[in-house]
């Protein structure tokens, strides 16, 4: 199964929060579509991959 981004995600993408990490206030990242998500799914409404819960970076958790 191959995943593609329809477009539909830039309506849906998560605002930025000033201050705090995005994975911190509970959104979620889509890597093909590269957005942020603000929902409680595992998979991406858009191209129905699997949504990223944590950050590549593991300076973020050390602080």
């Amino acid at each position: 199964m191959t995943f593609c981004c329809k477009g539909i995600c830039e309506g849906i993408k998560a605002d930025s929060i000033p201050n705090i990490s995005r994975y911190q206030s509970g959104q979620k990242r889509c890597s093909l579509c590269a957005i942020f998500l603000d929902t409680s799914d595992l998979g991406c409404p858009c191209c129905g991959a699997r949504l990223r819960t944590k950050s590549r970076n593991r300076r973020m958790y050390e602080e």
